[in-house]
């Protein structure tokens, strides 16, 4: 069963509940946060969501009401993270900071919060709050901790991997456990979920980084390269780094103490990472997180969204957007 025919519905009724979330009695917030939420974009965490309550049998209505909190959370994430980054697009369009200013970016990043948290005060079950409540906390710490970082010449890989568990792989995991909890699933199934959906969100983040280097842009919706020019040290050159000559290892080093770097910058970056293999590296770190989220899903019972959910794992990795 393809993904659309088990979720359509589901899908649709989540587009129109954001579309109501974001709705204002101030103009100008529908508005700016409408530039963003309308702009599309995977939907890979409330699909998670949906896909893993159906998986246990729930068709409730508070399924999309829980799927609606969790994509204005990654959503109010992404404004903050753009203000942060000095991003100049997002999904394909403008992002928010640069169409309009930064005073925009975080007062309507903190607008699109609240709809979240209101969404979220309207479940019944406090567990499914304070899960989303500590995501949030969790992805907070993360955003500090790359600040934090970055001053540090090069990252470390254990650096890496705890920036991207706490900033991309913990939403996966809120968006899988609190669905879990929605469907009454046991205390076993409740963590399985939670565990797939982590490992999956870290095999998604690398392929995220390895796109930022040789995606296509209108696939992905941003500049190549946009993530290299901002200055952040992603997996791809942390292994590079790894293997590089002396020399090399040198030049890199000048490129990431700039204030900036060039397009020059980034086709020598490019031209090391093919020359090391560095893509193959990263699969196979990625691949071994892919395992996890397979492993994850044994204590799942045999239902067509359990194989949607297994397709997920190979999908992260071939995905071109």
């Amino acid at each position: 069963m393809k993904i659309n025919d088990a979720v359509s519905s589901e899908i649709k009724d989540l587009e129109d509940s954001l579309i109501r979330s974001i709705n204002s009695d101030i103009g100008l917030a529908t508005k700016v946060s409408s530039h963003l939420v309308n702009a599309g974009g995977k939907r890979i965490r409330p699909l998670i969501c949906i896909l893993t309550a159906k998986a246990f049998g729930y068709s409730g209505k508070e399924l999309i009401q829980l799927a609606s909190a969790i994509e204005l959370l990654h959503t109010a994430t992404l404004i903050h993270d753009d203000v942060v980054d000095e991003s100049i697009s997002r999904r394909g369009k403008e992002s928010i900071h640069r169409k309009w200013d930064n005073a925009h970016g975080v007062l309507v990043g903190d607008f699109v919060y609240s709809k979240a948290f209101q969404l979220m005060a309207g479940l019944k079950d406090s567990q499914i709050i304070k899960i989303l409540a500590d995501s949030t906390n969790i992805i907070s710490e993360g955003e500090v901790l790359q600040l934090s970082l970055k001053s540090k010449e090069l990252i470390s890989e254990d650096d890496y991997f705890e920036i991207i568990g706490r900033k991309t792989a913990e939403l996966f995991k809120a968006s899988s456990r609190s669905a879990a909890v929605l469907s009454e699933a046991s205390h076993e199934e409740v963590e399985s979920a939670g565990d797939f959906a982590y490992s999956l969100g870290i095999a998604f983040q690398i392929q995220d980084d390895l796109l930022d280097y040789f995606g296509n842009e209108k696939a992905t919706g941003k500049k190549i390269g946009k993530d290299f020019l901002e200055g952040k040290i992603t997996l791809p050159v942390i292994l590079l780094f790894q293997n590089v000559s002396s020399i090399e290892r040198d030049k890199l080093k000048n490129i990431f103490k700039q204030e900036t770097r060039s397009n020059e910058d980034l086709n020598f970056t490019l031209e090391l990472i093919k020359k090391h293999n560095i893509i193959n590296e990263c699969y196979k770190k990625a691949e071994h997180f892919i395992n996890l989220a397979s492993n994850s899903l044994t204590v799942f019972k045999d239902s067509d969204e359990k194989k949607i959910l297994e397709s997920l794992t190979s999908f992260s990795l071939q995905r071109t957007f």
